[in-house]
């Protein structure tokens, strides 16, 4: 499986936005936007989506909900022709029936469908929704801050997805960087997400350290 590195996009203004968008969209066809509302996690970020619209960027995005109520964020930007995949959290539903419900709606809309998994939730929690999803996004932190230290525990978790579904696409996020993307990789990941490892600005440096673009 091809792996592909995602860089992500947490940031506090519409300012901070488009100055880290614009430095990314030299380099890459997807960026993820994280989309933190101050409830489900305690940190807020910055994703309006008709500010972010009039950007007109060379990029698609993903949208990573760490949001209370997702169905919400979705109606705001189901319409917008650069989202290709809205992944939500289980711990923001938690409800078999409403997470069903929101990845049917997302394939209606022809949006691909993902589900995050905070580092303590187990695999027999959330396997039942494998099977239709397209993405399952496992996070090696805590969710809603960046430049967290990885959680090695969540390796055992990547390793049981892939063992029980070798086509879907894992995405790890959180904690990403160097030292640790190849063990990553090993467990059965094939998309790494990463923000703070581009603070330094060598984006091109650090992919080519990757080797993953």
């Amino acid at each position: 499986m091809k792996v592909k590195l995602v860089p992500t996009l947490l940031t506090q203004s519409f300012t901070e936005f488009k100055e880290k968008l614009e430095k990314l969209d030299e380099y890459f066809d997807l960026v993820q936007i994280d989309c933190a509302d101050g409830e489900f996690v305690a940190n807020k970020t910055f994703f309006d989506q008709e500010k972010i619209k009039s950007l007109s960027p060379g990029v698609d995005f993903e949208l990573h909900l760490m949001v209370k109520e997702p169905i919400k964020v979705i109606k705001k930007w189901q319409n917008n022709r650069r989202v290709k995949r809205i992944i939500f959290h289980y711990e923001a539903v938690k409800n078999d029936k409403k997470i069903l419900g929101l990845i049917d709606y997302l394939k209606k809309l022809k949006i691909k469908a993902g589900l995050a998994v905070n580092p303590e939730t187990k695999f027999e929690q959330f396997k039942k929704f494998l099977p239709i999803l397209d993405l399952v996004l496992v996070l090696g932190v805590n969710p809603g801050w960046g430049g967290q230290e990885f959680q090695s525990i969540v390796l055992s978790k990547i390793k049981q997805i892939r063992k029980a579904y070798p086509e879907i696409d894992i995405e790890v996020d959180g904690g990403v960087n160097l030292e640790n993307a190849e063990e990553i990789v090993r467990a059965g990941a094939n998309i790494l997400a990463a923000g703070a490892i581009f603070i330094s600005g060598n984006i091109g440096g650090i992919i080519k350290k990757f080797n993953y673009k």
